[in-house]
Formats: C-alpha cells, structure tokens, sequence
C-alpha cells in the first residue's frame, strides 16, 4: 500500500537538493558581495534604455522574466530562454515612453543544426526633436536624440539545462554627439523534473561603456535570478530579483499569469497578467503592472500597462508570430 504522504516528501526533497548544489550557494554569495569594494566606487551607470522592458509579457509580470521568457523574447532577458524555440519566431514591440518618447524592438530567432538556436534583435529609445533653450529662455533651436543596440544572441538545450549568451552593439547620440559601445550577456535556465519548477539566472550588459568624446559611461551591469512556479495548470507564478552593480540597488519582481482558456500548445488562448515590484523610490502607482495576452494562428498579442504617478502612464503592445 503506497503512503499518501510520499508526493509531498518528493517534493520536499527535491527542493532540499536543490538548495544544496553548489551553484545555487554561489548565486546567493554572489548577491550577498555585490558590490565589492572596488566596484563600489564606480559612477552610476548609463544607458538607461537597456533597462526597459521589450515584452509585453513580462512587462505586464512587472520585468520578471529572467525564468519565464521565452523564444525571441527572452534575448532581453536571459538569452537561454531562446533554446525554447521549436520553430521560427519573429516579434515586433511598441512601447509610449515618458514624455511623449517612443520605444520600440524588433527581433527574429531562428533554428541551427545541431539544435543551436539563433536570435537577432534591434532596440531603439527615440526622444524625437526637442526644442533647445538658453539660460535666459530664449530659442537656440532643436536637436534630436537617441539610443539604439543591435544584437546577437545564440543558444542551446543541454538535458535539463539551457545556456545562451548574446553580444550588442550599442550607439547612443544627442544634438549630433554619439557615443558608441558593445556589451555581453550570459544566461542559464533549468527546469526540474519533480516539480513544476524552472529557474534562471543572468549577467547583463557585459562591457567596458559607452565611450563619448571626453568620458565614458558605465553599463547598467546587472545580476539576475528568477524562480517560475506552476501549481496548477494554467496558472504560473513568477519572482525575480536583479542586482544593479554599479547602480549599488536591488530590484525585485512578482508576476503572476492566468490562462483563462487555451494552454501550452493550444493554437488559441487567452491570458491575464499582473505585478508588482519593489524599487528604490517608486511611487505606489509605478509598484503595479497589468495586461492581457490573445494567442491566435501561432500568433501572440500581448499588452501591458503600467501607472507611473506624475510622470505618466507607459504602454507596450507587443505581436509575435512562429513561423
């Protein structure tokens, strides 16, 4: 006669043995160190539109997405996530940015023999033109600015475990001076087996800077984990926590994703999706994202919003197609 309790003992045990491998320990001293001493003493970082989420899923889930992204989309996130690909994909995402900026991506994945799996990407925060003024307020004219990354970004599946890395090329230029830099990233994701478990981890923005004419500006290095928990069908549960190195601050994400009809492998579906993060001086209206997903002729049309106090509201619609 088989114990009633020996499920619930699998999984207690699985989550012990978890725990207890040594690269597991190694992540968590890694976010217990960071920053070293050294390192504390660098400049805050540059390059804030790496930060901005490029997905509308895992914007809606409040940017955690260092273990659920997945195919293109993950080259934002974890670059492993793209070893989830079965076939072709392409994505296009739009984002309405603070003050009337406009953020958009662009990105196609692709399969390789030997079971690599290819992704190229293309990123750009656009201010448009704005209008330039003296001390005294008087017009000088305007002048236009801009940053953009193109990447690459490769990947594959290991048994249980995926591993990806990605290289950028960043440019960034405001009233005609640019600044010019490339950057790494390194991730890894595993699924186990007894439980409905996936977790990832990443380094991002891997690099010396973006140099400008007389100084060069820091990254926005950052260490990443995440955890994705499906207790029951439909139903996922996600939690991140990033690390900004130079930046010496912590972000944590909690993202939540309900399938109201059309799982895993289904050709339609509906999904609804919600956050909540915690950041160094936010307001409790940016804490909280929200959006919803339709999946329809392997396509995916997905939403997010997100509340930012007096700043203003940021919006992202984002489309995918396999192909």
């Amino acid at each position: 006669m088989k114990n009633k309790n020996t499920p619930q003992h699998d999984i207690a045990n699985s989550v012990v043995y978890l725990l207890s491998r040594p690269w597991v320990f190694a992540i968590i001293l890694l976010f217990l160190l960071i920053p070293a001493p050294k390192i504390s003493e660098a400049l805050e970082s540059g390059a804030e539109f790496l930060r901005i989420d490029t997905d509308a899923r895992a914007g809606a889930m409040s940017s955690a997405g260092a273990a659920s992204a997945m195919g293109i989309s993950a080259i934002s996130y974890n670059p492993a996530g793209l070893a989830s690909m079965a076939r072709g994909e392409a994505a296009l995402s739009h984002s309405s940015w603070y003050l009337g900026s406009m953020h958009d991506f662009v990105g196609a994945g692709f399969g390789m023999p030997q079971g690599w799996k290819l992704g190229l990407s293309f990123t750009r925060l656009s201010a448009g033109d704005m209008e330039g003024r003296t001390a005294t307020r008087a017009k000088t004219g305007g002048y236009s600015a801009y940053d953009q990354a193109a990447g690459l970004a490769v990947a594959k599946q290991f048994g249980a475990y995926s591993a990806g890395g990605a290289v950028k090329y960043i440019e960034s230029s405001i009233a005609g001076t640019k600044g010019t830099g490339y950057a790494v990233d390194l991730g890894l994701k595993r699924g186990l087996r007894a439980v409905p478990v996936t977790i990832g981890v990443a380094v991002q923005n891997i690099g010396p800077g973006i140099k400008y004419i007389s100084q060069r500006d820091q990254l926005p290095l950052s260490v990443s984990a995440g955890i994705v928990f499906m207790p029951i069908a439909g139903v996922m549960l996600n939690f991140d926590a990033r690390r900004y190195v130079y930046d010496k601050y912590t972000t944590y994400s909690l993202g939540s994703e309900y399938a109201l009809f059309g799982g895993a492998g289904s050709a339609y579906g509906l999904s609804l999706r919600g956050g909540v993060n915690g950041m160094p001086n936010q307001s409790a209206a940016g804490a909280f994202s929200a959006g919803a997903g339709v999946k329809f002729l392997n396509a995916d049309l997905d939403y997010a919003m997100s509340p930012e106090g007096k700043l203003g509201g940021t919006q992202r619609i984002t489309l995918k197609k396999k192909f």
